[in-house]
């Protein structure tokens, strides 16, 4: 009796030991666990569950490379028209206010895609390319008239370049305006001289433009904004993006709304000349030149003016006007035009690309405030277009990476960065 209970004791002994073998050689994270540190190299690790989100554990333990920014293109400046569009003119004088430029990238690969994650220092979140401002501010840079309407402000871009034969590259290009809120990059081939000779799959962004000198067609039109991609269903903040289902003809006359928000009304008593924030009176009611004024749709700001949530006597100064229609209309499109209209409307349409690439950015409510990028890029192994790269893991490549700072032909980068690829074996 004794012996029949001996064996099957021991066999449990055995198989508990055995267990405990499995565990310590197939990790449960889906990776080999990693001490991160600092290389020379950008060495992808190899991962048999996907690690497909920013917050996946796998970035946490990643060695990474930390990029020796240099001055990459600098000193272009926009056409005539286009104002303090250049927030990386100097280069890294001017990336992030001179200051904290650091930027690091990880990789890393499965047995279907290659995952590249770069972080980088930008305390200022621009995301509006080309947004039409009333009286905008003067550009330092450019002698151009700031009078009447201009298109200033662009927004904040990531792009990855990989080495082609024929002194092209095949380009990644994420765009904080343009690309962002569809959770993708622009698929691009670059010549070497900089110049773009191919945009296989770009979204459909017309501009919100009568002309220049006319400014914006459309506005928004109070309307939940959603934009539906191949990673989900994102909102839009309608200070800063302006989707084509949810756009209504500009009305009113800004010059007029101008006058009355300075000489009827008096606005200026609480918010300063044409809402700069520094009153005429004793009441500090706010400066009105920040995007996020326009998170009211047109019905919204009338409501909000004429109640008595408006702080101070500003509902009995709005009174002056509430009862003439076309005066408050005029009042509203200047309120509009002073905080920055959309300069760029994104389209409805499901938008499909072979690039993923995934951001820690709040779409649906841009804060000014920033900290830190990162966006997450996610592509097949193997090419699904002719003339992009395809990775053998067996392989090594160099990548060039360039970021700009509310720019779009100024940036600073490295071209010379050498990705490898860890064995997949345990």
């Amino acid at each position: 009796m004794a012996k029949q209970m001996y064996i099957p004791a021991f066999l449990f002994l055995l198989l508990i030991f055995q267990g405990c073998e499995e565990e310590k050689i197939i990790p449960k994270k889906g990776y080999i666990p990693n001490s991160p540190k600092e290389t020379t190299t950008l060495n992808a690790g190899y991962f048999w569950i996907a690690q497909n989100e920013i917050n996946s554990p796998y970035w946490k333990e990643a060695d990474y490379v930390k990029v020796n920014l240099t001055n990459q293109s600098t000193g272009k400046l926009y056409k005539e028209g286009y104002l303090n569009m250049t927030g990386t003119f100097n280069g890294k004088m001017d990336f992030n206010n001179g200051k904290n430029d650091s930027l690091i990238i990880k990789a890393g690969y499965d047995d279907e895609n290659i995952y590249i994650l770069v972080e980088w220092n930008d305390e200022s979140t621009n995301a509006s390319f080309m947004t039409w401002l009333w009286n905008g501010p003067a550009d330092p840079l450019k002698p151009d008239s700031n009078e009447g309407w201009t298109a200033q402000k662009n927004s904040d871009k990531l792009f990855i370049g990989f080495q082609l034969p024929n002194d092209k590259k095949d380009i990644w290009k994420w765009d904080l305006a343009a690309t962002a809120p569809f959770s993708a990059a622009e698929n691009m081939t670059m010549k070497n001289d900089g110049s773009f000779i191919t945009d296989r799959i770009s979204p459909i962004i017309p501009n919100n433009d009568g002309s220049l000198n006319n400014g914006p067609l459309y506005e928004w039109n109070g309307e939940r904004q959603e934009i539906t991609s191949q990673t989900g269903t994102t909102l839009l903040d309608p200070a800063h993006y302006l989707l084509d289902l949810n756009k209504t003809p500009f009305i009113g006359d800004v010059e007029v709304g101008e006058s009355i928000f300075n000489g009827k009304a008096d606005c200026r008593f609480c918010h300063g000349l044409n809402g700069n924030g520094i009153p005429d009176g004793y009441t500090e009611g706010g400066k009105l030149q920040k995007a996020s004024v326009n998170r009211y749709s047109r019905t919204g700001l009338k409501n909000y003016i004429s109640s008595s949530r408006h702080e101070g006597s500003g509902s009995q100064y709005f009174g002056k006007i509430k009862n003439n229609p076309t005066e408050v209309e005029n009042l509203i499109s200047f309120l509009r035009c002073i905080s920055g209209l959309p300069g760029t409307i994104l389209n409805s349409e499901n938008y499909i690309t072979d690039i993923t690439a995934k951001s820690n950015t709040t779409i649906g409510r841009i804060d000014e405030e920033n900290k830190r990028y990162q966006v997450l890029f996610i592509r097949k192994l193997k090419a699904s277009y002719e003339g992009d790269i395809t990775f053998d893991t067996n392989n090594a490549y160099t990548i060039s990476i360039g970021c700009s700072d509310n720019d779009d032909i100024n940036y600073i980068g490295d071209n010379n960065i050498t990705l490898t690829f860890n064995s997949s074996k345990l």
